[in-house]
């Protein structure tokens, strides 16, 4: 090997240690894949799931423009805006299965900022606490901006009704039917989920 020249060392090398070669560099590759994608992922500043609402708006523009609305720089951070999910007219039981595995599973993460359902799914969850006394987030005077407000039998403020909410309104959501938005219990953006209850409204 020492008096060989570049080309025999070179099949030489390949021939003895092309093996191991192989494996270090493939753990190399897997190291740098994962740590630039750990580099470059971003945090999420707002997560939301439009559950039953049948609208051909696209998430993607919904997200931009909700980014935009709140000043949130979607270079540094995600805006996650769900529409798809299904429960109540899901047609297939193992697509609305799904679709609560990802609620539970986002709530008990503590991922998801605000959700919006029909009026029966919301009560069911309302009276589990799920949602957060909006009176907490807003004043007497903003809350009066929402042409209906959802209010338990305790009197606390759970949710705003699609009813005047001017988004929903100019993409077609819950048409012919009543839904409501919410602040879960235990968001970890409770500014911007206010946000973008307002976003709705002003649409």
């Amino acid at each position: 090997m020492k008096q060989g020249n570049w080309r025999k060392k070179l099949e030489y090398f390949w021939m003895y240690y092309k093996i191991p070669f192989l494996a270090v560099l493939g753990v190399c590759v897997v190291i740098v894949y994962f740590g630039y994608a750990k580099i470059t992922e971003k945090e999420y500043a707002f997560n939301a799931i439009l559950l039953d609402i049948h609208t051909n708006a696209q998430e993607e523009m919904l997200e931009e423009e909700f980014a935009d609305y709140a000043g949130i720089d979607t270079k540094k951070y995600d805006v996650l805006i769900s529409t798809s999910l299904l429960f109540s007219d899901s047609s297939s039981g193992n697509y609305a299965m799904t679709s609560l595995a990802r609620l539970y599973t986002q709530i008990g993460t503590e991922e998801l900022d605000v959700c919006m359902m029909l009026e029966d799914d919301f009560t069911e969850y309302a009276g589990a606490d799920a949602f957060m006394d909006l009176r907490a987030v807003f004043t007497e005077e903003e809350l009066e901006q929402f042409p209906n407000l959802y209010v338990d039998e305790e009197g606390r403020v759970l949710g705003v009704y699609n009813e005047g909410l001017a988004k929903i309104q100019e993409i077609e959501g819950y048409s012919d039917e009543t839904s409501v938005a919410g602040i879960l219990y235990n968001t970890k953006h409770v500014d911007t989920a206010k946000q973008f209850l307002e976003y709705l409204l002003e649409g």
